[in-house]
């Protein structure tokens, strides 16, 4: 069951994004959508998604589309996790701030890109991993991009979480033609992920009760085509070009 964090912590963690300094409040990195932060509060240890906002002062209309399209990415994100609360491997998540800022339990551990060489156990950590994709598309939901290996976590007890649900997409029963087509598309797209970081590519080595999850081909071109189309309607080129 979704939990709503107490209104003196959320206050707190208001007053620690609108200074974004102190003893409570660790930068930790700066992306595409925002910025996001480590807070300690109470027995509260949580990460914040900070979404970019448009500067009045600075107004243009590629900064102020921008803005838009990333609030409702973050708050297209914290439905996505509403949804899957309850499920092991996924963050839990407590809403957003007065802001529109994502609000998840924060992850002691590490991308599963740093770590894939030192794995420990890999056969129970991609078991593990399997049964998180299964009961995520059991809730209806597909990521569609866990080939990117930072949408991986792996915890310091050697669990995987999922993260980043900008982009995933919710089914539903009554949903119709291409919703639920697309929706099967980036399920297999999620278990084809598995397979390649399982197998680190070498797919020639996919033993006979893993293959019943792969399908290549056909499913990653039209997936491939999709995710050009999206980052051309979210700006992600022009983003980038003005991060570098």
């Amino acid at each position: 069951m979704w939990i709503k964090l107490p209104e003196n912590i959320l206050k707190e963690i208001n007053d620690a994004l609108l200074s974004e300094e102190g003893k409570n409040i660790k930068f930790l990195s700066r992306g595409y959508q925002g910025a996001t932060y480590r807070i300690d509060l109470d027995n509260y240890t949580l990460l914040i998604k900070k979404t970019n906002v448009s500067n009045p002062s600075l107004f243009s209309p590629l900064r102020w589309l921008r803005s838009l399209i990333d609030q409702k990415f973050i708050r297209h994100e914290n439905k996505i996790y509403q949804l899957l609360d309850g499920i092991k491997g996924i963050p839990k998540c407590y809403g957003l701030t007065e802001n529109s800022d994502l609000i998840l339990e924060f992850i002691e551990g590490d991308s599963f890109r740093n770590v894939e060489q030192t794995l420990d156990n890999r056969d129970q950590f991609f078991k593990d991993l399997l049964e998180v994709i299964l009961c995520m598309h059991k809730a209806g939901i597909s990521h569609g991009d866990l080939k990117r290996k930072d949408n991986i976590l792996v915890s310091d007890s050697n669990q995987p979480y999922l993260i980043d649900f900008g982009t995933a997409l919710h089914s539903q029963p009554s949903d119709t033609w291409p919703k639920s087509w697309l929706f099967n598309i980036f399920k297999q797209t999620d278990l084809n992920a598995w397979i390649k970081h399982k197998y680190a590519r070498n797919y020639d080595l996919i033993n006979k009760n893993d293959m019943s999850y792969y399908s290549p081909n056909a499913t990653e071109n039209i997936v491939r085509i999709i995710r050009r189309f999206w980052r051309t309607i979210t700006l992600r080129n022009y983003r980038k070009s003005k991060k570098q």
